[in-house]
C-alpha cells in the first residue's frame, strides 16, 4: 500500500490495495492514518457490490443505515443507493440539487458521521465533480477578531432550514421522529487530533445560538464567504471505481450539477459511525 498526497489543500490517494485487502488489520490502520492526516483519500479499484463495499467500509469504522429509508440497499441496509441523475420529467432526487451547495453529511444528528465512503457505480460523459473543503484551513484563516468572536458559540443544526437553496427530500413520520434540531458547536475539535475545524453546513444550519437572525446570518455568511475560496479545495472528477473517503468531522463537500440531462449518475453510499461533536 501507498499513500501518495494529492497537491491540493487535502487528499491522498491510496495505490496497491484492492477492497479485500482492507479486512487486514495493517491495511486498516494504515487507511485510518492517511484518512487523518489527509482528511480525504482515493482507492481506485473494482466495482463494489453492496455486501463488498460494507465490508471495505468496516476498515474505517463501524458502518451503519442512514435516516433515508428508500435510499437504504434492501439486502445490505448500511449501503445506501444514491441516484443523481438530472431527469427532463422533474423527477431527479432532491438531493441531488441540494449537493450544489457546500455540506456535510448528518450535521442534523446528535452524532454525526465520522466518515463517509461514496463508490461511483455509474457516471455520465463529463462533469459531475466532486469538491472538498478542509475546515481546518478554513479556522486558521479566519481573523483573530473572528476567532474571539465565535469561540464556545453553538449553532442549531435542522433537517431543513430557509438558509439552504433548495428543499430536502420529504421525511416519513418515523423519520422526522428521528431527526429533531440540534445544537452542535460551531467551532469542533477533531477527537484524534485536538485540532480546530469550522463546523459549517450551508443545507442544515439553521442559527447561531445567542444572536438575532439577522445578526446570525450575517455572520454565517462572513464565515461561509472564507469556506468558498479555492485555496481550501480540492475537485475529484469521477471514473467508475472509484471509492472516495473523507472526514466529515473537518470538512465540506459539493456536487457540480453540470452533467447531461438522463445520463445515469450512480453511487453508493457508506456512513461510519462518529461521536458527538466538542
Amino acid at each position: 500500500m501507498k499513500v501518495v498526497p494529492l497537491e491540493a489543500p487535502l487528499g491522498a490517494r491510496i495505490e496497491g490495495i484492492g477492497w479485500q485487502d482492507a479486512g487486514k488489520p495493517e491495511v486498516a490502520t494504515a487507511l485510518n492514518r492517511a484518512l487523518g492526516e489527509h482528511l480525504l483519500v482515493v482507492v481506485p479499484g473494482r466495482p463494489m457490490t453492496a455486501p463488498q463495499m460494507r465490508d471495505f467500509a468496516r476498515a474505517f469504522g463501524t458502518p451503519r443505515a442512514q435516516l433515508l429509508r428508500y435510499k437504504r440497499n434492501n439486502e445490505v441496509p448500511e449501503v445506501s443507493t444514491m441516484v443523481s441523475t438530472l431527469m427532463a420529467d422533474g423527477t431527479t432526487d432532491k438531493t441531488a440539487l441540494r449537493s450544489e451547495d457546500w455540506h456535510t453529511d448528518d450535521s442534523y444528528m446528535a452524532v454525526p458521521a465520522k466518515a463517509t465512503l461514496l463508490h461511483s457505480m455509474e457516471i455520465p460523459s463529463h462533469g459531475g465533480r466532486t469538491w472538498f473543503c478542509n475546515m481546518h484551513s478554513v479556522y486558521e484563516a479566519l481573523p483573530e477578531a473572528t476567532k474571539k468572536r465565535i469561540d464556545g458559540k453553538r449553532a442549531m443544526h435542522a433537517y431543513d432550514t430557509p438558509r439552504a437553496s433548495n428543499r430536502p427530500s420529504p421525511r416519513t413520520p418515523q423519520e422526522i421522529a428521528e431527526t429533531p434540531d440540534i445544537e452542535h458547536p460551531l467551532v469542533r475539535s477533531h477527537p484524534d487530533t485536538g485540532r480546530k475545524a469550522l463546523y459549517l453546513n450551508f443545507n442544515r444550519l439553521d442559527r447561531i445560538l445567542g444572536f438575532e437572525r439577522a445578526e446570525s446570518d450575517a455572520l454565517l455568511d462572513e464565515l461561509a464567504a472564507e469556506a468558498r475560496k479555492p485555496r481550501h479545495h480540492f475537485v475529484h472528477q469521477w471514473t467508475v471505481r472509484d471509492c472516495v473517503v473523507w472526514d466529515n468531522r473537518a470538512t465540506m463537500h459539493r456536487v457540480d450539477v453540470d452533467y447531461p440531462m438522463g445520463e445515469r449518475r450512480i453511487m453508493q453510499r457508506v456512513l461510519i459511525e462518529g461521536d458527538k461533536p466538542f
